[in-house]
């Protein structure tokens, strides 16, 4: 087969805020490229396009609060993102890695009190990565590492609630039995950086060695 025909694959990574996840999204990318001549890599997050998400999230200190209205605008936004960013780019051979996907929504949302079902049934006929590693640490860690970086971010309201926070990490942790056809990986965000990587990169290695 030519290699212009074989499509993308569709990656993903998720985990609380203060997981460590974009770390290893950006040497993920790094050692995608490097792999291969042939590689193009389209790097991409959640949200997408809809910058009325991020105002809702800044300027609202209630970790419970517009969870349908956040749901809907996730949702609407991942749906634009897939198939302007997603389904394009692996049709024409690219990888797509995104910061974030569908896992969150459940994962949050969840946790405001949307019922996990419901959430992936809103999900239909929107892309499906090909594997999704999900860093896990736990929110008392994530939010140490949070206080260290304040001076460089802007918390959220998710953030600001570690109770919150577990309450996702523990949706997050039972993502691979919601969604029991999905490739999902849970690795264990506590170890040093290169070795978390070397777990992603064992795994992917394994899993698609026949389009690497």
């Amino acid at each position: 087969m030519k290699m212009e025909n074989k499509k993308g694959l569709f990656i993903a990574f998720e985990g609380i805020d203060g997981s460590g996840k974009t770390t290893q999204i950006k040497k993920f990318v790094h050692y995608l490229f490097d792999k291969s001549k042939h590689n193009h890599i389209v790097f991409t997050r959640n949200p997408y396009k809809d910058i009325n998400i991020r105002a809702i999230l800044r300027e609202d200190d209630d970790a419970f609060s517009q969870a349908d209205k956040l749901a809907d605008l996730f949702i609407s936004d991942r749906k634009i993102h897939s198939e302007e960013v997603v389904k394009p780019s692996i049709e024409k051979g690219q990888h797509v890695v995104t910061d974030r996907f569908k896992l969150s929504t459940i994962s949050y949302q969840g946790a405001q009190g949307i019922d996990a079902k419901t959430l992936i049934d809103r999900h239909e006929g929107i892309s499906i990565p090909d594997a999704t590693f999900v860093i896990d640490v736990p929110a008392k860690i994530a939010g140490e590492r949070m206080k260290n970086d304040e001076a460089e971010r802007k918390e959220h309201k998710f953030e600001k609630d570690l109770d919150f926070l577990e309450s996702v990490r523990q949706n997050l942790l039972k993502s691979p039995e919601l969604l029991p056809n999905e490739k999902i990986f849970i690795i264990d965000g506590t170890k040093p950086i290169n070795e978390i990587f070397g777990e992603v990169k064992n795994i992917f290695e394994r899993e698609f060695s026949e389009v690497l």
